[in-house]
């Protein structure tokens, strides 16, 4: 009797120490995560003429510009986001947001004024007025501030999530069909942490700017335009996979999935070499953002200015009809 007894007992501990040594079972899920805003309604520019706007800027062909009072430094790899700097020789004060707005100007026709050479001509204590005038210009234009910005895409915005059965790696089974009470849970134990911290912005560039007369120093014209990424461009989203204990929702563990990176198609066997084309990415994104806003503002905002000169243009001549072909000579008769 004693003897069963103690057979039992060491059935019973082998069997613990069987289940020990499996470990904990996991069930594994992944929640698929995007958000999703509607559109801000993004205002149009905002452009003021005044009555001696059409006889001024219609008649002009050469314009200086003047960049703000402060600027950030950058180069054109920074400001365009294609490459991040590692130290620079030399730079300039909004060199390259300038630069885009005199190649602007130019493209519409005009002979444009360097804002580096109106600032050189100011040294001489001549007002930017004055300064524009001594080198020719008949219309300046007063950059007044560029500025970058964010906004929060928070109106109207929703979180849509979708979950399916996983394994270990994150890979996507079959859609997990969740009570909505266990959709709430999962939610708050888990996903709310993320998404406060994962909303997205919108990138937006503001130009102020106004253009002046040099002969008469009046201001004839007014821009400004804050333009702004439109939301559904901006979307984000995020992966996760749950380990939970037994399958429980209330023990789950939390951990990123990391996108597995993609191999090449016709990537070569071991023992071959094959050349692989990247496509050039961008090092800083939200500069190059920023850059791609930009260029739209000031294209918009010299295409504004430029209409009243394609409308000045005098109308051509017309042709003059050709004259008629002479007819025969009058015969000559006798008498």
């Amino acid at each position: 009797m004693i003897l069963s007894r103690n057979l039992a007992i060491i059935i019973l501990a082998a069997v613990v120490l069987a289940a020990c040594a499996e470990g904990p079972v996991y069930t594994y899920y992944r929640v698929s995560s995007r958000y999703m805003a509607s559109a801000q309604g993004e205002q149009p520019p905002e452009i003021i003429p005044t009555p001696a706007y059409s006889q001024s800027a219609g008649a002009a062909r050469t314009v200086a510009v003047r960049a703000p009072d402060r600027c950030s430094n950058a180069t054109t790899n920074q400001a365009t986001g294609n490459a991040a700097s590692a130290g620079t020789i030399l730079q300039t004060n909004c060199g390259v947001e300038m630069g885009e707005i005199e190649r602007a100007l130019t493209r519409a026709g005009y002979n444009v004024i360097s804002w580096n050479v109106l600032d050189r001509e100011m040294a001489g204590n001549n007002s930017p007025v004055e300064a524009a005038s001594r080198l020719g210009a008949e219309v300046l234009f007063q950059i007044n501030s560029l500025e970058n910005s964010q906004k929060t895409l928070g109106q109207d915005a929703l979180w849509e999530r979708s979950y399916f059965v996983s394994n270990p790696s994150g890979a996507v089974g079959q859609p997990l069909s969740l009570a909505p009470e266990q959709r709430t849970l999962v939610a708050k134990n888990y996903l709310v942490q993320i998404e406060a911290q994962s909303i997205p912005r919108a990138h937006a560039v503001t130009l102020d700017a106004v253009a002046v007369a040099v002969r008469t120093g009046q201001s004839i014209w007014y821009y400004r335009w804050t333009h702004s990424r439109a939301p559904e461009a901006t979307a984000s989203g995020y992966n996760v996979l749950l380990s939970c204990l037994d399958g429980v929702l209330t023990q789950c563990q939390v951990a990123p999935i990391r996108r597995a990176v993609d191999t090449a198609p016709g990537q070569a066997a071991a023992g071959e070499t094959v050349a692989v084309s990247i496509a050039e990415r961008p090092e800083d994104a939200e500069r190059a953002v920023y850059s791609a806003l930009y260029k739209e503002v000031v294209n918009d905002f010299v295409t504004s200015f430029a209409k009243v000169k394609s409308s000045a243009r005098p109308a051509p001549r017309p042709m003059p009809a050709p004259a008629p072909a002479p007819g025969p000579a009058p015969s000559l008769q006798t008498w």
